[in-house]
């Protein structure tokens, strides 16, 4: 709970407030079964009409100023509800915004995003039944309790054991409805899961005729989550029907037992209707209760899952130290090995390198033998498990995040385009950026062209996804936006391999051409793209083989030689 009352703040009074009118509401509700009561024993018994006529104006005014309390409060609850969720949902954004690439995997985006909407409505749901009918219900039931004690105290009785075996019954609903709410929870992850892999990977899949496969695998767990939510429902089902059978139980016992009274004259049938008034009233909050009980358990499940993305401990780097902006940065490597979480062999292996500033190094090798692991490595997206990674001579891990984004710039093979215009996808809302900064950025990358063709220029609008744009000039964009920065150190992870020959060719000459050069890391499939590198680091399966410049690689390496005759010599790609 410490999530809820970490977010109540300048709500505090609104969620005082509304418990407190309902309260107001309910003493009104108490005191009108005894008004009744007087104008049938007072009134009608006796035949004294201006009696009557006095409590019915009594009564119209109950209602009036009951319906202005009641709608005071609901605002109230309404008001803390909203305010309260939307500070839980923006504490779990800014919560993610803190957390590595890997403790996000480790999460997973179905997650995240059934936190984000699902969950937090449920919270604000609870949020407002629990202002509204918290208090209001058991007060309205002991007080009920209490005035049928100053009516008849032997009938009291009645109300008194209702009570407790009602609250019996709701107490071990809840505590069983939980778990089963919990359940509910985790099997909607599971189905947002495959539904999101399921668009993201629809040309996959119809492509390999595989929909079939992507159906079952959505039903299964569709049937899992249905299960789950009947078990859970199945508890809150026989509450309702359970609350009236035993409420309905003590009227009959109320009416026996007053027909009794009634009749040895101890009761008048003025009382008989207060103490039938007060059983309903129980019976209709505890109703109520019930219903809160059931939504106060989902919500209470929810919020825990909340505090549990609350309490994770960030493994992002979170140092403090700065580099020198603009400046071109040395980059080591030094025995450094990563093993990804859930797998139990080492993608990278003893990698070690020592990059002067403003050196481009090439990094190429079959695929999956760990290229873009390293360019992973070295801009901070992952930690290394062994080892350490030093850029500018400071431990990454010892830097400060804002420095490491500005520092480092990286352009990977799929370009992650957003809804909006082609300058907004550039600078990615850094406000530091100039004109002049983006212009340049636009000419190194090639993607000059790109712009000229849209006679909107930067301010075009492309659709998520940056649909309506080839590979090639997503990937521009994309090396555009790395470069955008002016960053010491730039990593091309795979980011050509969309562009043809020409200008694969003009943009690596653009970046050589800088007059303060940064320092290139260069991950490409291709010997051409690297074969003019200072140098070239050919890996296999997640090892450093050689490190040589082309010419010398040619020479020491029998798998560089074999990449060339089948790329360069064989004429190939």
């Amino acid at each position: 709970m410490k999530l809820l009352f970490g977010h109540i703040g300048k709500y505090k009074a609104a969620s005082i407030l509304s418990p407190v009118f309902k309260l107001l509401e309910a003493c009104f509700e108490l005191i009108v079964p005894l008004i009744v009561a007087g104008m049938i024993d007072q009134g009608i018994n006796k035949g004294d009409m201006d009696y009557v006529k006095s409590h019915i104006f009594i009564l119209v005014l109950f209602a009036f100023v009951g319906f202005a309390v009641a709608i005071t409060a609901q605002y109230f609850a309404a008001y803390s509800a909203c305010g309260i969720s939307s500070s839980i949902r923006k504490s779990l954004h800014d919560k993610l915004q803190t957390l590595s690439v890997a403790d996000y995997e480790k999460i997973g985006s179905s997650t995240t995003v059934t936190l984000l909407t699902s969950d937090v409505n449920q919270i604000q749901t609870g949020i407002n039944l629990f202002l509204r009918l918290l208090l209001r219900s058991p007060f309205i039931v002991f007080g009920a309790c209490i005035m049928a004690a100053t009516v008849k105290p032997s009938i009291a009785l009645i109300f008194a054991g209702c009570t407790v075996l009602l609250t019996f019954v709701i107490a071990l609903n809840m505590k069983f409805s939980i778990v089963r709410h919990r359940e509910t929870r985790d099997g909607l992850d599971g189905l947002v899961k495959k539904t999101s892999n399921g668009i993201a990977g629809e040309r996959v899949i119809r492509g390999f005729n595989k929909t079939a496969d992507d159906y079952s695998k959505f039903e299964s767990k569709s049937k899992s989550l249905y299960k789950s939510q009947i078990k859970a429902a199945d508890f809150a089902a026989w509450l309702n029907p359970l609350t009236y059978a035993v409420v309905n139980l003590s009227i009959c016992l109320l009416i026996y037992r007053g027909a009794i009274h009634f009749n040895a004259g101890t009761l008048t049938d003025g009382q008989v209707v207060a103490l039938y008034n007060y059983m309903s009233q129980i019976l209709i909050e505890l109703v109520k209760l019930a219903n809160l009980i059931v939504s106060v358990s989902r919500a209470y499940a929810c919020l825990k899952r909340a505090e549990n993305l609350m309490d994770l401990k960030s493994t992002a780097n979170n140092g403090t130290k700065e580099l020198a902006p603009g400046m071109p940065l040395s980059l080591t490597l030094k025995n450094v090995s990563f093993t990804y979480q859930g797998n139990q062999e080492e993608s990278v292996k003893d990698f070690s390198i020592d990059v002067n500033p403003g050196e481009t190094i090439g990094i190429i090798g079959s695929t999956g033998c760990g290229k873009s692991t390293v360019a992973a490595l070295v801009s901070g997206i992952y930690n290394c498990t062994d080892g350490e990674v030093l850029i500018g001579g400071t431990d990454i891990r010892e830097l400060s995040l804002s420095s490491l984004s500005s520092s480092v710039g990286m352009s990977l093979q799929k370009t992650r385009l957003f809804k909006g215009s082609l300058k907004d996808n550039i600078t990615l809302g850094r406000e530091g950026l100039s004109s002049e900064d983006i212009d340049e950025a636009v000419k190194l990358s090639c993607s000059d062209d790109v712009v000229s063709s849209k006679s909107e220029g930067l301010d075009y609008v492309i659709s998520d996804g940056g649909a309506g744009l080839s590979g090639g000039q997503r990937q521009r964009i994309g090396i555009a936006r790395a470069l955008a920065g002016k960053p010491g150190l730039i990593i091309l992870d795979d980011s050509t391999s969309a562009l043809d020959w020409g200008t694969e060719k003009r943009l690596l000459a653009n970046l050589n051409g800088l007059p303060q050069k940064p320092t290139v890391i260069l991950i490409s499939q291709k010997v051409r793209t690297c074969m003019n590198c200072d140098r070239i680091v050919l890996m296999d399966d997640g090892r450093i083989e050689a490190v040589a410049p082309h010419e010398e690689l040619l020479k020491i390496s029998e798998n560089y030689r074999y990449l060339n005759s089948l790329q360069v010599s064989g004429g190939g790609l």
